[in-house]
């Protein structure tokens, strides 16, 4: 399904002169042929490896998370740029392996960390930037999981965009997890999990329900004199300060997604960005995500 999603945006992307999209890969033949017709894609095919023999520069990566390093690391490898899918790794060490890849075929690679080109993190940011460092951050990401993602630990699904949130706010990436909560195990994988750890300076509070028929993914930080949350899904974000007052900014912008790959395509054809996230970035996601799922258990 997101895999679908991606190439809607390239699309659209396409449709603006970015980029040209050449074809769409599945190892299931009959998804990626529908999904070629559905965007008038040229070539199908089941196999990735096709994808560095025809010539073509760059391609997105998004699988079940047990698959995505392998993938990248075979596309890395045959010189092939890639956008991957967060978490990009199960363990620190697999991510560490990617980036020799990455840096020994010179081929440009961005994680997935979608959450960062929010508009609401925009906003976030630089009111941040305002209201002085953060003490406390407490994230929300809850919403019922799709049956065949509860397989899946959930600090790898839904948990990791706000790690990696937390360290592209305070600009911290020096951690210790302080505690982990966890409950509502199916099938041995926890679907209710809670973090609490030290950022820095900054205490950080994790909370992610895969459970909850209801949709909540909000952000609250609190400062030396400020309070401020945002809600992802209202596009809200509510800001009380000490010398301000209370204000209420609604928050518009570029779809993320639409965003994140336009940086990426951008990112290949030789131009920076400040804000699109890198390999070192998910190995720093990585190492809380998998001291907190060790302790899952």
């Amino acid at each position: 399904m997101w895999g679908r999603n991606i190439v809607r945006a390239l699309k659209e992307l396409e449709r603006d002169g970015l980029v040209a999209l050449e074809a769409v890969v599945d190892i299931r033949g009959e998804v990626a042929k529908k999904v070629a017709e559905e965007f008038k894609i040229k070539r199908y095919f089941t196999n990735p490896e096709l994808i560095a023999s025809l010539g073509i520069d760059a391609a997105t990566i998004a699988v079940p998370i047990d698959h995505l390093l392998d993938v990248g690391k075979t596309l890395a490898s045959l010189g092939v740029n890639i956008f991957i899918e967060k978490p990009v790794g199960l363990r620190p060490q697999d991510i560490e392996g990617l980036i020799k890849v990455v840096k020994t075929s010179d081929v440009v690679a961005q994680p997935g960390f979608i959450v960062r080109y929010d508009p609401v993190t925009k906003t976030l940011k630089e009111e941040l930037s305002n209201a002085g460092k953060a003490r406390y951050l407490i994230f929300k990401r809850l919403s019922r999981r799709p049956k065949h993602r509860m397989k899946f630990p959930i600090v790898y699904d839904l948990m990791i965009h706000d790690i990696d949130l937390s360290f592209y706010l305070t600009g911290s990436n020096v951690f210790r997890i302080l505690s982990v909560h966890t409950s509502n195990t199916i099938d041995g994988v926890p679907q209710v999990v809670s973090a609490h750890l030290r950022l820095g300076s900054s205490h950080v509070l994790l909370i992610s329900d895969g459970l909850l028929p209801v949709k909540v993914r909000e952000a609250e930080v609190i400062t030396g004199d400020s309070y401020l949350k945002a809600s992802f899904i209202d596009r809200k974000l509510h800001i009380n300060s000490y010398t301000e007052g209370v204000t209420e900014k609604s928050v518009s912008g570029e779809e993320p997604l639409k965003a994140e790959l336009r940086d990426f395509i951008q990112r290949v054809k030789g131009i920076g960005s400040t804000i699109a996230p890198t390999l070192e970035d998910a190995l720093n996601a990585s190492k809380v995500a998998y001291q907190i799922h060790m302790l899952e258990y």
